[in-house]
């Protein structure tokens, strides 16, 4: 025969260790203190200041976002007026140095000689001397003295009025 799984004959008692038990823990007391209850107008109030800085920090983030792409569209209204800038300086130049090679005084010479054009003569000049009485002076009327009057004045004012500025 084999062997048996169980051997019924053995009947042991066997006796359990007591468990050790758990400290006892101290009775807790309620006593009066502590987070204090809010009156509804109280608890009112403390939810409109959490929206109130909910509001201030998405108002500050928008501000930055708005900020951050006037920055973006600025740079690139710079670099467009730069380029531009650049490309009119160069105009510029190419104008201002075709100006100096034909005003150049070899090109003027070169250009009179071919027209047939020679220098002024001392004796090609003809003075006129007029003698006093031959001048005439017009006489201001009373209404252009008072008219330049008022307009010199409104003149200094807008000066004065600039300059405060």
């Amino acid at each position: 025969m084999g062997q048996a799984a169980y051997n019924y004959d053995y009947t042991e008692v066997r006796r359990r260790k007591p468990r050790p038990q758990p400290q006892r823990k101290n009775n807790l007391r309620v006593e009066k203190g502590g987070k204090r209850r809010l009156t509804p107008l109280q608890a009112a109030m403390h939810h409109m200041m959490h929206l109130l800085s909910l509001g201030l920090l998405v108002g500050f983030a928008v501000a930055l976002l708005w900020s951050e792409a006037q920055i973006v569209e600025l740079s690139s209204e710079i670099r467009s007026a730069k380029a531009t800038l650049l490309s009119e300086q160069s105009q510029n130049d190419y104008y201002t140095n075709t100006l100096d090679s034909r005003t150049n005084i070899t090109n003027v010479e070169e250009a009179a000689g071919r027209l047939g054009l020679m220098k002024l003569d001392q004796s090609q000049i003809t003075y006129i001397r007029l003698n006093s009485e031959s001048v005439l002076v017009r006489r201001e009327s009373a209404v252009r003295k008072w008219t330049d009057f008022l307009h010199a004045g409104a003149l200094t004012l807008m000066g004065a009025l600039n300059g405060a500025d």
